[in-house]
């Protein structure tokens, strides 16, 4: 995208010729919005802000909640991503969403302490993580950071965790 008022002044001065250039990155796709859900996919049930779990797809399994019974069998193929109805006389939604870095630390177990995303994105700036970067993490706990770490160095790089406590991530 070019900046016409800055064209057309560096047209009247040849000398001075600027050109203005305002870039802005392409939109993304939320991560793994339209893949296929199957059994034993782990996706985030999203019932409102506050309100969200961690499911594992079984069959024969079901997630309640005021909103109805939603049964996973009628989950299954659906895309990530997709707002599903319950069955029963409510009739209400979810959302069923891929578990992001962003997600995974706002519904996963707190079994010990956690880093969030203000202080994960503190690290991974002063860390000068990138795409292609090698990171290695002592203590892996709940995996809130570890998940973020991942993404960061996506893309060829390499992120290697470690943890002695059995009660660390699942």
């Amino acid at each position: 995208v070019v900046d016409d008022a800055a064209a057309a002044a560096a047209a009247d001065d040849e000398k001075n010729a600027v050109v203005v250039v305002a870039a802005r990155p392409p939109p993304v796709a939320a991560e793994g919005v339209g893949k296929p859900i199957e059994y034993g996919d782990l996706v985030i049930v999203y019932e409102g802000f506050n309100k969200a779990k961690a499911v594992t797809i079984a069959p024969r399994a079901q997630y309640q909640n005021k909103y109805g019974n939603f049964f996973h069998v009628d989950w299954v193929g659906k895309p990530l991503g997709s707002k599903v109805f319950g069955r029963g006389e409510n009739g209400g939604h979810v959302w069923l969403l891929a578990p992001t870095p962003e997600l995974w630390t706002k519904v996963l177990p707190h079994r010990t302490q956690i880093l969030y995303l203000p202080d994960i994105s503190l690290i991974t700036l002063e860390l000068e993580l990138r795409p292609g970067s090698v990171v290695i993490e002592s203590g892996t706990g709940s995996g809130s950071l570890t998940h973020s770490l991942i993404r960061a160095v996506a893309g060829g790089g390499a992120s290697t965790s470690s943890s002695e406590s059995e009660d660390g991530a699942p």
